[in-house]
């Protein structure tokens, strides 16, 4: 018997033989991103329910099953594209809110952060509800970014 996502009850991550997947959902990883070392189409199986922005995907090579974030991604078809486009805005965070659980003002500053989290959250596919600061100059970090310094600082490391 499997659950929804089609994984056995065994814990092994394997895909129940009779779980039929989209086969026009796959992508192909960016190169050395595949945790499991192989090439070819993988495919979308829907939310894992780990972490916002997470997918839960398929492996036909090794036969596994696997989450992964759309930044990971290398190509795609257009149906995987607009998929993953509508996934990320089902799962945009809620605005910031005040004491009385009202949305900020979009001039707030916390309002600010928030969106342009966002806009990055459709880029990266990553969400991390900590406040966060660069740990080189103590920037704070948006929410989606994925890297432990800001932009400015890691563009100085190079």
């Amino acid at each position: 018997m499997s659950n929804e996502l089609g994984l056995t009850n065994g814990g092994d991550n394997k895909l129940d033989e009779n779980f039929n997947y989209d086969k026009e959902l796959w992508f192909t990883f960016k190169k050395g991103n595949c945790g499991f070392d192989c090439d070819g189409k993988h495919y979308i199986i829907g939310n894992p329910h780990t972490f916002t922005g997470r997918i839960a995907a398929y492996c036909p090579k090794k036969n596994v099953f696997f989450n992964m974030s759309f930044e990971e991604i290398d190509t795609m078809p257009i149906t995987t594209e607009y998929w993953i486009k509508g996934y990320l805005s089902g799962n945009e965070p809620s605005p910031p809110v005040d004491e009385e659980n009202d949305v900020l003002p979009a001039s707030h500053v916390d309002y600010i952060h928030w969106e342009e989290s966002i806009e990055l959250f459709h880029k990266t596919g990553y969400w991390n509800s900590d406040d966060r600061n660069c740990d080189i100059c103590d920037k704070r970090l948006l929410y989606s970014w994925t890297e432990f310094d800001c932009e400015d600082c890691l563009n100085q490391k190079k």
